[in-house]
């Protein structure tokens, strides 16, 4: 197949997804269109059958989302995308993120008529959460959801709220996100311990430090277990929220005990080595730090929202505590690492909860998918050659 891929360039768990999908449809045989603002963080160079159409050179790391872009960039976008479509006979346009991809590939199919590719969107979050909500974009977004061939998202939740909030005459259907299990695994030449050589657990919170992830809860949460047990923080990633949060720690006296090592090409091994992953966010899709941790055989302490109620169960693969309640997140996390046969239990239950979210398997998911929808799509006269078509699309 031909597949025009669509996603963020910066960090992000959408950026992630796109991605490394695209690479894996590539592995399989596919050729792929990757159209993002500039080359997405985590594609390496040189991959075989994977074409990079970047609308802007290379960008700095940056963990804002780039969801905001001028009328001539999303101008240039769909002329780009519309001419790769005509010129490379794409059988599928899949877009991660909706905002503004949906509205993109819904002008492709505007400007190519029944000769646009067949259109597939992920949505992952707060795409929904937010700007399914905001009065502006709303309500145009949801037209453009509406024509979408196929929907998708993450998790069962974010399939009802999507539904609800454009109003969706059924349900997205729900692929997970997925994890590279012959990356993501503990390490083998140790058993699971819950202090390094200096007798501290060692806790990891990887995000785009936007205020969704709350960095400043991880950092109270914390502080909270600082002044219970011996442990130290790394912190992986960067965004806007990050400086307040290095306030708060320094603040209550933790400084010599936080490690900053921002952002990270391959987190694998960094996971692999900690004691339990951190994470204080306000809403999510899913949570894919969540998942590649639990791969590491790492427990994780989360807050109940979203899709991380569906990924982890509580006791089992970790704990959850209701959202903005410290005071239980700091007693669950004393509790975790505190129990050591229990702590033993649970990583190895992390590891095969993982297991269920082998990458192979959830491309091989979006792969039938796109089969079933070719096979399904009516088909139209040839437009290869059409002057009107042609001469509409080249002008990018």
């Amino acid at each position: 197949m031909r597949i025009g891929v669509l996603c963020h360039s910066g960090l992000g768990g959408s950026a992630r997804v796109g991605t490394e999908l695209a690479v894996g449809m590539a592995e399989r045989g596919h050729h792929i269109h990757l159209f993002a603002r500039s080359a997405p963080l985590h594609l390496r160079p040189g991959l075989p059958r994977i074409h990079l159409h970047p609308l802007v050179g290379p960008a700095p790391v940056t963990g804002n989302l780039d969801a905001s872009w001028s009328p001539e960039d999303f101008d240039a976008l769909v002329k780009l995308v519309a001419a790769v479509a005509v010129r490379e006979r794409l059988d599928v346009l899949h877009f991660h993120y909706a905002v503004p991809f949906a509205l993109v590939v819904a002008s492709v199919r505007q400007q190519l008529g029944s000769a646009a590719p067949v259109l597939v969107g992920t949505l992952h979050g707060t795409d929904v959460s937010a700007y399914g909500c905001d009065a502006k974009i709303g309500l145009p977004l949801a037209r453009a959801l509406r024509a979408i061939d196929q929907l998708t998202t993450v998790s069962e939740c974010y399939a009802r709220l999507a539904t609800e909030v454009f109003r969706l005459p059924s349900p997205p259907w729900v692929i997970p996100n997925f994890v590279d299990l012959t990356r993501f695994r503990p390490l083998p030449d140790r058993e699971r311990r819950l202090e390094d050589r200096s007798g501290r657990s060692r806790i990891i919170h990887v995000s785009n430090f936007r205020p969704v992830k709350d960095p400043l809860g991880v950092a109270r949460i914390f502080l909270r277990l600082h002044r219970r047990l011996p442990v130290n923080l790394w912190l992986i990633g960067v965004g806007s929220e990050l400086p307040a949060m290095r306030a708060v720690l320094n603040d209550g006296g933790a400084e010599d005990h936080v490690q900053y090592l921002g952002y990270q090409e391959d987190v694998s091994e960094l996971l692999a080595r900690a004691d339990l992953l951190l994470m204080a966010s306000r809403a999510e899709s899913f949570c894919l730090a969540a998942l590649e941790a639990m791969a590491c055989g790492v427990p994780v302490l989360a807050s109940a929202v979203g899709g991380l109620t569906e990924l982890v169960e509580h006791g089992r693969h970790g704990f959850l505590y209701p959202l903005d309640d410290h005071d239980e997140a700091e007693r669950l996390g004393v509790e975790l690492l505190s129990d050591r046969d229990g702590y033993a239990q649970m990583c190895r239950q992390a590891v095969c909860r993982a297991r269920q979210f082998d990458r192979e398997q959830v491309i091989g998911l979006y792969e039938d998918l796109y089969r079933d929808l070719m096979a399904r799509r009516i088909p139209v006269e040839s437009w290869v050659g059409n002057p009107s078509l042609v001469a509409g699309a080249s002008e990018a």
